[in-house]
């Protein structure tokens, strides 16, 4: 195909040089999972889905939940991913974008099988960093929090709110010792300090999502599926991961029911009273 020779936004003929989507591909709202192979697990709860396009880590499918339009990008493992992808978005026409994702509890409060949808986040990630100054808060749209909360509370799954911990390493970042026994002095009192402070999970693109979010003007949150405790030293999946991508689903058919309430009352923002 023709490539674009524009450095500072490369195409490759009409679509985006990575997430391989133009103009009208996809609604205002996407969910962002990390794994490509979680994108078809969200359209599972969808009335209806297609495959849009597929390059490198970025598979994108769109469809409708409930009538609504939504669609899904995933966005490999890690911020450096995420931000190629969120920024082509952005560049696409989404204004709202919720990750779905999975992550490790650092405190006995959230077990394996839960729900966690995060405030805010401690920013490790290593790349909003180029954005702007390590000072400046990393918090998800309050709106995103609410109707992720709301969401969880119409579909009956179990939640808590926290502060996640976003870095940029698997193993050592969230102070997993190397096969090889490498366990440096400076990661022995991670975790004890991060519970010290009230961080409740480890993972590795919301403090991202949020930062650039905000720059861009998007309205982002996170919900994330618990897999690991780490106090406990247990692993296990369980059916987390798809509770998560369901109440993310059901988020966004909130977003626009309270969208339409705020255009219809000629306001910006969205109050809980607006629902008397």
């Amino acid at each position: 195909m023709k490539q674009d020779h524009s450095a500072n936004s490369p195409r490759t003929g009409d679509v985006l040089y990575h997430i391989h989507l133009k103009d009208g591909d996809v609604p205002p709202f996407s969910l962002l999972p990390g794994d490509p192979d979680r994108t078809l697990k969200i359209a599972t709860f969808w009335d209806e889905s297609e495959e849009v396009a597929y390059n490198r880590e970025y598979r994108t499918v769109r469809g409708t939940y409930q009538s609504v339009p939504i669609a899904t990008t995933s966005t490999g493992v890690g911020s450096p991913g995420l931000e190629i992808c969120l920024h082509e978005l952005y560049e696409v026409g989404v204004r709202t974008a919720i990750r779905v994702g999975t992550t490790g509890s650092i405190t006995e409060q959230f077990d394996c099988g839960d729900l966690i949808i995060p405030t805010a986040a401690v920013r490790r990630d290593g790349t909003s960093e180029q954005y702007v100054e390590l000072g400046f808060p990393a918090q998800a749209h309050y709106e995103v929090t609410l109707a992720l909360i709301e969401a969880c509370e119409r579909l009956g799954y179990s939640y808590g709110l926290g502060i996640t911990c976003t870095v940029s390493s698997f193993y050592l970042g969230q102070q997993r010792p190397l096969a090889n026994d490498y366990f440096p002095s400076h990661v022995h009192n991670m975790i004890d300090d991060l519970q010290a402070a009230g961080v409740t999970n480890f993972e590795m693109e919301s403090s991202a999502l949020f930062v650039l979010g905000q720059i861009l003007g998007m309205r982002t949150g996170s919900i994330l599926a618990v897999i690991a405790n780490r106090p406990k030293n247990t692993f296990d999946a369980k059916d987390a991961v798809e509770r998560a991508c369901h109440a993310a689903s059901e988020a966004v058919k909130i977003l626009t029911e309270w969208d339409a309430l705020k255009q219809d009352k000629g306001v910006t923002n969205f109050y809980p009273s607006l629902l008397k």
